[in-house]
């Protein structure tokens, strides 16, 4: 008899919806197996439980006397802040920090922590806490990525940030906010 499909919620993303269990490739099922009430899938063979978490990323407002630091993605109107996702294993400063210098060139040190929000996708990498971060530029040679060329533009000149990038117009809201600029 065939096992009847395992269905998922909307938010989980496709490579996140296993039917079968990666460790022995059993038949996954789903059911409660903690006392907190909530059906997880589980193997009822080996023991295997997936508990998948939201994935964590930083958005940074880097600037120094010049201004803000902003990429300029090739397919977007308007510009995004240096951002990405947190490694397994990373701490989100020293990721931001990562960003900064794999989007722009630039060395960055952590200031304050503007805040976090919960980004509810249903694309990869899924649903998302991004941290976000103002930095200070201390050096480094700017110079684009893959994510589109970058430039420093002086506050009171910033352009638009990209539609699709609501990290990025949150952080440079907190930004702003805290410079009392809102």
């Amino acid at each position: 008899m065939k096992q009847p499909e395992l269905t998922y919620p909307e938010n989980v993303i496709p490579p996140l919806r296993f039917q079968f269990c990666p460790m022995c490739t059993a038949p996954l099922t789903r059911a409660v197996i903690f006392d907190d009430n909530i059906p997880r899938i589980n193997c009822p063979e080996c023991g295997w439980i997936q508990l998948s978490s939201d994935a964590v990323s930083v958005v940074v407002v880097a600037h120094n006397q010049q201004g803000i630091a902003a990429i300029l993605p090739p397919d977007e109107t308007g510009v995004g802040l240096p951002a990405g996702l947190v490694e397994y294993g990373e701490d989100p400063a020293e990721a931001a920090i990562r960003e900064v210098f794999e989007e722009t060139g630039l060395e960055a040190k952590i200031g304050d922590c503007l805040g976090w929000i919960y980004v509810d996708r249903t694309n990869w990498p899924g649903p998302m806490i991004q941290i976000l971060y103002e930095a200070e530029i201390i050096g480094g040679q700017l110079k684009g990525s893959d994510e589109g060329s970058a430039q420093i533009f002086p506050l009171n000149e910033f352009p638009a940030i990209s539609t699709p990038r609501t990290g990025s117009q949150r952080a440079m809201q907190a930004y702003l906010t805290k410079l009392g600029n809102n």
